[in-house]
């Protein structure tokens, strides 16, 4: 048998043990290349003269000052990411595929380390917006290490506050939810994260959030629970960022 002919035989069976959808999505990923976005989650301290302060290390308290005195040492504190969506500039919703579902951070762990939370591959596509939703976390979960006190919640904080001679002990739980729509439209050198499609490798995002701004404005001897928990809300979303490959001072 000649080779040419060898050749067809083996490209006939091929072709009988591939189905014809399988074949029509192998040549569509071929015209139409697609590339992995990740989405990974970190924290810091608000940066000072171009360089992240150490605030406490891994498994440490976090140490530090509102802007109005008060001394704050967060024993405990944990903050849930349930979804992100990825927006097209011409509009288009990208929904990541979360990896853990909503995933609690510990900001107890090391400062700008970085956590996969979720992905999805995409073709080629500009991305102007991202939308963060932090959300209970599932209290049917059993993700390693997890506080009791998380079960079902969005957030969580402990800790005191100290300004002269008054120290307030606080404990702070949310089950609500809070909405962050973050701004990708000059994210990579000052243009939208482009996606051209076959990229050889993921292209990673990082999405980070401030810690030790959380209680700015407050007042520890006046102010209420219900206050404390808006306050924190307000700010996880404020203080929420997007950057391209890694978090910037």
């Amino acid at each position: 048998m000649q080779l040419h002919t060898r050749l067809a035989s083996i490209l006939a069976l091929a072709t009988t043990l591939i189905s014809g959808c399988e074949l029509a999505e192998m040549f569509s990923d071929l015209d139409h290349p697609r590339t992995l976005v990740n989405v990974s989650i970190t924290h810091h301290a608000t940066a000072q003269q171009g360089a992240f302060p150490d605030r406490g290390g891994e498994g440490e308290t976090r140490s530090f000052a509102t802007d109005d005195g008060w001394n704050i040492v967060l024993v405990r504190a944990y903050f849930t990411t349930a979804n992100v969506v990825l927006h097209a500039c011409d509009g288009a919703k990208v929904p990541l595929d979360m990896y853990w579902g909503p995933l609690a951070e510990d900001i107890t762990g090391r400062d700008l380390d970085m956590l996969t939370v979720g992905g999805v591959e995409v073709d080629a596509t500009e991305f102007c917006t991202m939308d963060v939703h932090y959300g209970p976390y599932p209290d049917t979960s059993n993700f390693a290490g997890l506080d009791p006190q998380m079960a079902g919640a969005t957030f969580y904080l402990e800790g005191t506050a100290s300004k002269g001679d008054q120290m307030v002990p606080f404990e702070i739980r949310s089950d609500r939810s809070f909405d962050a729509s973050l701004d990708m439209s000059t994210i990579a050198n000052g243009e939208p994260l482009t996606i051209h499609g076959g990229e050889d490798y993921p292209v990673e995002l990082a999405l980070s959030k401030t810690y030790d701004r959380i209680f700015d404005g407050i007042d520890f001897a006046t102010v209420s629970s219900d206050d404390l928990v808006a306050q924190v809300g307000a700010v996880l979303t404020l203080e929420s960022r997007v950057g391209l490959d890694q978090v910037a001072p």
